[in-house]
């Protein structure tokens, strides 16, 4: 008999090895019932999830703040002008929004945006809206004085004589 309790364990043994039994029980039992339904919306913070682990599907686009960098474009808009030899017959042939329109008036075609672009940076050249070469010649952008919306636009020869041609411009905005 003596051999037999000498190896049997002692109270506070038993005791300690339920203890542990009944803790890996309750840690397994809680990992199982924690799952992304059962986290709140909000209740973890970014520096708690592991990188590159969201996708554009968890994030919502519309709460996220303007890029450092974007700051210097926040609208980029651009139109593609046919302008035939007749005065009077200019046209949008394609532009980056709806509402953009052009008028021709003393020689000059205006562009005219769906909002002030006197603040921005223009630029324009000469170019067909289809893909033949273009002939030689230059565009001058002046932003139009009479409308805030608008930006002249003025084609002229390899001379610098005045003529109609077909032109692309782009307008950036801050």
């Amino acid at each position: 008999m003596s051999k037999l309790s000498k190896r049997r364990p002692s109270p506070a043994m038993v005791v300690a090895i339920v203890a542990l039994i009944a803790a890996l029980g309750g840690t397994a039992y809680a990992a199982q019932q924690i799952n992304g339904g059962a986290i709140m919306k909000q209740t973890i913070g970014g520096g708690k999830l592991k990188q590159k682990t969201l996708t554009g599907y968890q994030i919502n686009t519309n709460k996220l703040g303007i890029v450092p960098s974007a700051k210097r474009a926040a609208h980029t808009y651009w139109a593609v002008v046919n302008n035939p030899a007749n005065p009077g017959n200019a046209t949008l042939a394609r532009s980056s929004d709806a509402g953009i329109t052009v008028t021709e008036a003393g020689g000059a075609v205006n562009v005219i945006f769906p909002a002030n672009i006197s603040g921005c940076a223009n630029v324009s050249s000469r170019n067909n809206a289809g893909t033949t070469v273009p002939a030689a010649g230059t565009a001058q952008t002046n932003t139009s004085a009479a409308n805030p919306n608008a930006v002249e636009v003025h084609t002229r020869d390899e001379k610098g004589a005045n003529a109609d041609a077909d032109f692309h411009l782009i307008v950036v905005c801050p």
